[in-house]
């Protein structure tokens, strides 16, 4: 075991919701320990007379979701259809397999060739994901049936299924729903890059600050005029370009207008969503798709069962993460 005072060692802990979850142990007068070391991927709070283990990393720490409900958030397919048939609007999808491995266990109709087919017959560009990716890993917009071929040879070498979902251009929010209440919200952005008048985009791109591990974005780079740049362009100095794709911190992406609680609306669909899966716990992705940006048509992006909370730390709301964590702790210790 790896004893920690949270106040100073369990910063040196490689997990951050280790870090986080000391930091709560803190306030709450508990004691916490990592069981793997530094790392601190397994650790364990006590309230004295009760014990409880956490797993992070590849696991998932919050005991507020039980396993039934965490599953069906974690394939965005059966989620999209869970939400579908609850009556809550969903963002349209078709899953297809993207291997031809276990196809005896399956229907007919969703095979590599089938996905291949179907993306041929609609309009481009898609927006390409896998069921069970997190941190916008192989989330790509998709131009061409040859992208897509590309495509599925390199996300089957990690996934075995992707949602082939419609490209929407939208205003995105995530709002937190702790134990049926918006606790925050806020608007995603985009990744972005700025010109110097010698770079090329895919420079530019390629020195993104991104999360250890995270791939490089997909090249697809817009102007504040909506003009499609190639990844040779050199951008002028000053110029900044939207990469489209994921919204994802580990992306590259960013959260503006942290704020308590969420709009009405997003709090509506957030809550109906987090009911419909089960989920005491959960990050609800949305797109607002009005003309006018007003939040009057909202759809779910997906529904996160497992979200990080590193855009607190960013934003010092300390105050909230021990509010999570401490929901989370009178779950487990029972």
């Amino acid at each position: 075991m790896f004893s920690v005072s949270p106040a100073s060692d369990s910063e040196k802990l490689v997990s951050v919701q280790a870090r986080y979850a000391a930091r709560a142990a803190e306030a709450c007068g508990y004691g916490f320990c990592s069981l793997d070391g530094a790392d601190g991927y397994l650790f364990e709070v006590s309230d004295g007379a009760r014990r409880a283990q956490f797993a992070a990393g590849a696991g998932t720490p919050y005991a507020l979701n039980d396993t039934r409900a965490a599953s069906i958030a974690r394939d965005k397919a059966f989620c999209a259809e869970v939400l579908r048939q609850a009556g809550v609007p969903v963002l349209a999808g078709e899953k297809f397999f993207v291997t031809g491995r276990w196809a005896d266990m399956r229907n007919p109709g969703r095979e590599p060739a089938d996905a291949l087919a179907y993306v041929r017959r609609i309009e481009l560009p898609v927006f390409c994901k896998p069921l069970a990716a997190s941190n916008g890993l192989y989330a790509e917009v998709i131009e061409s049936a040859e992208a897509f071929e590309d495509y599925l040879q390199r996300v089957s070498g990690e996934h075995f299924a992707v949602l082939i979902q419609p490209f929407v251009r939208g205003i995105e929010y995530r709002v937190f729903v702790l134990q049926g209440c918006a606790l925050f919200s806020y608007r995603k952005h985009l990744p972005s890059v700025v010109g110097d008048a010698r770079s090329s985009v895919r420079d530019l791109v390629a020195a993104l600050p991104r999360d250890a591990g995270a791939p490089v974005p997909k090249i697809r780079a817009r102007d504040a005029d909506g003009r499609l740049f190639s990844a040779d362009a050199v951008p002028g100095i000053g110029m900044r370009l939207t990469l489209e794709g994921p919204a994802n911190r580990a992306a590259g992406g960013g959260a503006a207008d942290l704020r308590d609680g969420a709009s009405a609306p997003m709090a509506r669909l957030a809550l109906a969503a987090a009911k419909a899966v089960g989920l005491r716990l959960a990050a609800v992705d949305m797109f607002d798709v009005s003309p006018s940006g007003d939040g009057s048509d909202l759809v779910v992006i997906e529904v996160n069962s497992n979200p990080m909370i590193a855009t607190l730390e960013e934003a010092g709301r300390w105050d909230l993460i021990i509010e999570i964590w401490k929901a989370n702790f009178a779950a487990a210790l029972r």
